[in-house]
């Protein structure tokens, strides 16, 4: 029997007992009332369960706020050990993007040729594709695309000029394939047209079979840039981004010349530390909960002031050197509530030596500074092992199981105890209602012997 159906049945009157003895509702009511006194430990247990089942919860809830919390310092770490940034000088010559690696430095492209694709057009079909995603330039259902020498098979799920365009982007082919109408509104004349997706003279032929389909429309060339003037004849590529130094990527865009500069820069560790705030205030206003009366399920318990401990170490986080040695420095700063504040303008107004110092501050997970004491931190709370998020379930798991051991054996023992009172009472009720039933007939049998009698009126 479940525990709610073992306690609805202990709260509901029974009525086996019941029988022709004037006593058997008071017989009933005495095994009613004596079960609701032996399920009072069961009931205990149960409360402690569900309570301890509501901790559980919320634990969880926590556990996964520090990790998000965690996830933010690794977002915050990748943005320290990348934290460099490209500025260009003319941006019609070129752009440029860096990756980890990068270091500090000018450097002068000269783009000699931006260089250009080659593209190719379907040739007019004698009759005009009016609809392309309805008709196709051919009738064939399997195609063969060859670009620089190299065939790729092209199979259209249906056969439309749209569908083979998509086949054709989908294949792997170092092509962009488009359909463009060369007709006019009343009388369109959709074609296919494909572009090389790298620089320099690419053939491009596409063969239904029987017929090649495509005529030349661009021939495409190479593109050469020189760095810093060298060398003076210039690098030749067929890709427009190119890796001028480690971790400094430029993508060429015009002929001309452009300065690139590569300088250390705190943009993408301004938008970590903005996602790092807002997940500490998500773990303390979480927390906050758990405090005070009416408090949530982990009122009173240990692991609660083990994370606001967590927390406020993380805020007030003391660094040991340079202009940079706390948070606030940053623009992270403490409000009256627990929670933090994030000022970007105090980040940007860094100086170039004041940037250096905050990427010493900010450190690394691994090796030193705040991201390394705050991993370390946050370790001691979500270790899924030694962790005080994990010891505390692990213990309260532990509580629920052995209640429920217990509930089990109240449950067993009350059933038991129920069809024990059960059988006796309605032994009891039986007897009592024989004897009711011999007292009603002695009685009977004595008025009707004293109403015959003319002496009885006398006797005595």
């Amino acid at each position: 029997m479940s525990t709610s159906s073992l306690v609805n049945a202990i709260s509901t009157p029974l009525t086996s007992t019941t029988g022709s003895s004037t006593f058997a509702t008071d017989l009933q009511n005495s095994v009613n009332r004596a079960l609701q006194i032996a399920s009072l430990p069961m009931q205990m247990l149960q409360s402690d369960q569900s309570t301890a089942n509501s901790q559980i919860s919320e634990l969880t809830t926590l556990g996964n706020l520090f990790s998000s919390l965690q996830t933010s310092l690794t977002t915050l770490g990748s943005g320290t050990s990348n934290a460099m940034a490209a500025s260009v000088s003319d941006s019609s010559v070129a752009q440029a993007s860096v990756t980890a690696g990068a270091l500090p430095g000018t450097y002068t492209v000269d783009v000699l040729n931006a260089g250009s694709t080659s593209s190719a057009l379907s040739d007019a079909t004698p009759s005009p594709v009016a609809d392309p995603s309805v008709d196709d330039i051919s009738q064939s259902t399997v195609f063969t695309l060859t670009v620089d020498g190299i065939g790729y098979t092209i199979q259209p799920p249906t056969q439309t000029l749209n569908s083979l365009a998509s086949s054709i982007n989908a294949s792997g082919a170092p092509v962009q394939a488009v359909v463009v109408n060369l007709g006019t509104p009343s009388s369109p004349d959709y074609r296919l047209v494909l572009q090389s997706t790298a620089l320099a003279d690419v053939s491009m032929q596409l063969n239904d079979g029987s017929t090649d389909l495509m005529s030349s429309l661009t021939t495409g060339q190479n593109a050469s840039y020189q760095v810093d003037g060298q060398p003076p004849s210039g690098i030749s590529t067929n890709s427009s981004t190119v890796t001028v130094a480690p971790g400094l990527n430029v993508t060429l865009e015009n002929t001309g010349t452009t300065d690139i500069t590569v300088a250390p820069s705190l943009s993408s560790v301004s938008s970590a530390l903005s996602s790092f705030v807002n997940a500490y205030n998500a773990a303390v206003g979480e927390l906050q909960k758990n405090f005070g009366q009416g408090g949530g399920a982990l009122v009173g318990d240990g692991s609660v002031l083990a994370m606001q401990q967590a927390l406020y170490q993380l805020g007030s986080y003391a660094g040991s050197s340079g202009s940079i040695t706390s948070l606030t420095q940053l623009g992270v700063e403490f409000t009256q509530q627990g929670t933090l504040t994030f000022d970007s303008s105090v980040l940007n107004g860094l100086s170039a030596s004041q940037v250096n110092d905050a990427l010493s501050f900010l450190g690394d997970p691994n090796s030193g500074g705040f991201l390394q004491y705050a991993s370390d931190t946050l370790t001691s709370i979500t270790d899924p092992i030694s962790g005080v998020l994990a010891s505390d379930t692990a213990s309260l798991q532990s509580r629920v199981q052995q209640d429920q051991q217990e509930i089990t054996a109240d449950q067993n023992r009350l059933v038991t105890l129920q069809q024990n009172l059960q059988a006796q009472m309605a032994a009891a009720n039986a007897l009592i209602a024989t004897l009711q039933q011999q007292t009603t007939f002695l009685q009977g049998m004595f008025q009707y012997s004293t109403s015959n009698n003319q002496y009885a009126s006398t006797v005595g």
